[in-house]
């Protein structure tokens, strides 16, 4: 791990599984959702194995989103906060208390990979700047790393991204902005799940076929 890239602490928030997803249920089951969060959680978590943090904070969820965590050695934590926000401000904080550099990392990036990580990290120029990857439909935000210090809150959502570039130049942060297809395809929508079978033929099936033993 080198110098810039130590005390920085990756957190995933996570909805409990029967909450999850509830845009895909004309086509999937909810025991289908339920796998396939669980699938794209291994592939956040395997990308986040081989990448330069010191450890994951997994937040919210349910049992099986709390094994798998522990799977990975990370950490689990309960729910935070009110919603997706207060309790993602309340992680950061936390990380900050600890003189670390959160960075959000979204759990349901089917395509993510370390290095698409590496080169989020590579961004933040030794830490000197925020790092943003914008999600590439409907304007949200798919990952965040902020400096220790920097007193950033997420504001995710649809174009999260235009509000998180606002606030950073109200606050006059400089803002590297992370393109890459891991960290930009996220799967939210039933349009998704056609794009993203095409892009990787098999994809979905062997997601939730694979998790389906972890309970």
């Amino acid at each position: 791990m080198s110098e810039e890239d130590r005390g920085i602490i990756a957190i995933i928030p996570m909805k409990p599984l029967d909450q999850s997803k509830t845009r895909l249920s004309p086509n999937l089951t909810r025991d289908q959702r339920a796998d396939l969060v669980v699938g794209m959680l291994w592939r956040v978590l395997m990308a986040l194995k081989g990448a330069s943090v010191d450890t994951f904070w997994v937040v919210g969820g349910d049992r099986r989103v709390r094994n798998m965590a522990r799977n990975f050695d990370g950490i689990w934590m309960e729910e935070l906060g009110r919603n997706l926000n207060d309790t993602l401000g309340k992680a950061f904080d936390l990380v900050m208390e600890r003189g670390g550099s959160p960075m959000y990392v979204a759990g349901d990036l089917p395509f993510l990979k370390t290095s698409d990580l590496h080169s989020l990290l590579r961004a933040s120029q030794r830490r000197n700047n925020i790092s943003l990857a914008p999600a590439r439909r409907d304007g949200g935000t798919n990952a965040i790393l902020v400096p220790n210090g920097i007193p950033f809150r997420p504001e995710l959502g649809t174009n999260s991204f235009r509000r998180h570039m606002s606030q950073a130049a109200q606050m006059e942060v400089s803002v590297a902005i992370c393109y890459s297809p891991g960290l930009g395809f996220d799967l939210d929508i039933t349009d998704d799940l056609e794009t993203f079978q095409h892009m990787e033929p098999g994809l979905l099936d062997r997601l939730i076929a694979t998790q389906k033993s972890i309970q």
